[in-house]
């Protein structure tokens, strides 16, 4: 799977999908008093994406209310809310005991210390989130939380593994806003 993480058409596939969710958000209005949304996107740093996307991945799709000034942040499957690795990262490197994402986290300098982090985020935060709890009843039988995200992946038989791998994002994709992440 380190192969998806050289191919810049995936990345800008990502990027259309976040671009979709944009327009989606943009259409509505400010979620706290109903005012319009402008454009207010913010810089980002994300680790593990490759140099042909680096300009494109510098930026967080984002809005902000024209009367209110709160902010309108719509779903990611480029960014794993707050997290600096990207979302597809967080997913492939993650799952315990796989070589591959051993090997990518060898590649990427990911720190033991994250990996672990991030893996207990998958074992015990992550089930216990709003966005979990709403959804998980759509799986049966019921996932593997100790095997996730793998788990995750398998339940989508979509083609490729990077279909798989885009549609597991969009489907985690509301984990990326802050109040779904809660």
């Amino acid at each position: 799977m380190c192969h998806v993480l050289q191919d810049p058409a995936f990345f800008h596939f990502l990027t259309r999908i976040d671009e979709e969710f944009a327009a989606v958000t943009r259409l509505g209005r400010c979620p706290g008093c109903e005012g319009p949304l402008h454009v207010a996107d913010y810089p980002r740093k994300p680790r593990g994406c490759p140099a042909a996307v680096r300009e494109d991945y510098s930026w967080r799709l984002s809005f902000t209310c024209g009367r209110c000034d709160g902010r309108a942040t719509s779903p990611s499957v480029r960014f794993a809310g707050r997290r600096v690795y990207l979302a597809v990262v967080l997913m492939l490197s993650s799952p315990p005991g796989s070589a591959s994402g051993q090997a990518l986290c060898e590649l990427l300098s990911i720190p033991a210390r994250t990996l672990k982090r991030w893996r207990t985020w998958w074992r015990k935060d992550f089930p216990s989130t709003p966005f979990w709890q709403s959804v998980r009843e759509r799986f049966m039988p019921p996932m593997t939380i100790t095997r996730l995200p793998l788990s995750l992946l398998e339940r989508f038989h979509v083609g490729e593994m990077t279909d798989r791998l885009a549609q597991a994002l969009r489907f985690i994709a509301p984990l990326s806003t802050r109040a779904m992440a809660k």
